[in-house]
């Protein structure tokens, strides 16, 4: 699981820094930039307690998975 329930701590499986790359113009001049993340509100439910947090959006597609999110059940067939 994602969270301990008894200290409510998340330890969500993503690095906390974004990756680096270069930015090149058509001349082919390199700069430095950041690929940041395409981070997203999620709120979730703990224990019958609802959270916020901000998750990337690969992050945000694995609680969907699981079933964590409010916003989101599994289809019971």
């Amino acid at each position: 699981m994602w969270y301990n329930s008894a200290s409510m701590s998340f330890i969500l499986k993503y690095p906390r820094t974004s990756h680096i790359g270069h930015t090149v113009s058509h001349a082919k001049n390199r700069g430095k930039r950041g690929f940041k993340y395409n981070l997203q509100t999620v709120t979730i439910l703990i224990n019958g307690q609802k959270m916020r947090l901000k998750v990337p959006a690969k992050v945000v597609k694995q609680l969907k998975k699981e079933g964590v999110t409010t916003h989101y059940k599994k289809v019971v067939e």
